[in-house]
């Protein structure tokens, strides 16, 4: 899946409906397309990077884009858990990421949750912004993110 398609899809959210401003249910639904354009570029990057580019076509490529799982994302892209070797890009994909799940939470979970169209113009920039900048990491820091994000590092025994 294309981030820019649900960053698209998002955007075309924020228009005006026949009554005026974009309702809440448009600004919660545009708020969790904007996650989900990072996540899915995650979710290509690590196919791309651990099955090869061949796509959909592969069972491989399309094993390793499902394995990922929101919840161990969050968490190994929570700030304290990035590799400070990793480049700053990288490093500010995977907190950007992780900011974007919580407010996907957020607009997905909480009733009394209000999002602004100013909010979401800003959300809606920064995954531009970000999407720009990762992209042109090198496959070697795709891969090295690929592998953070999908296997969870264990404690060394003695």
């Amino acid at each position: 899946m294309n981030p820019e398609h649900w960053l698209d899809a998002a955007e075309q959210l924020l228009g005006e409906s026949r009554r005026g401003a974009p309702r809440q249910v448009n600004l919660r639904c545009a708020v969790s397309m904007v996650y989900y354009s990072l996540f899915h570029w995650l979710a290509n990057c690590a196919a791309d990077a651990l099955a090869g580019s061949s796509g959909p076509r592969s069972r491989s490529w399309v094993r390793v884009y499902r394995g990922l799982d929101h919840r161990q994302v969050r968490q190994q892209c929570h700030h304290g858990r990035i590799p400070a070797e990793f480049p700053p890009g990288i490093r500010h994909f995977a907190a950007e990421l992780a900011e974007m799940q919580a407010l996907r939470h957020e607009a997905d979970y909480d009733p009394s949750a209000s999002f602004s169209k100013s909010d979401v113009r800003e959300y809606l920039g920064i995954a531009d912004n970000i999407l720009e900048t990762v992209q042109a990491a090198s496959p070697a820091e795709k891969r090295a993110l690929a592998i953070h994000v999908l296997c969870r590092e264990r404690p060394a025994t003695s």
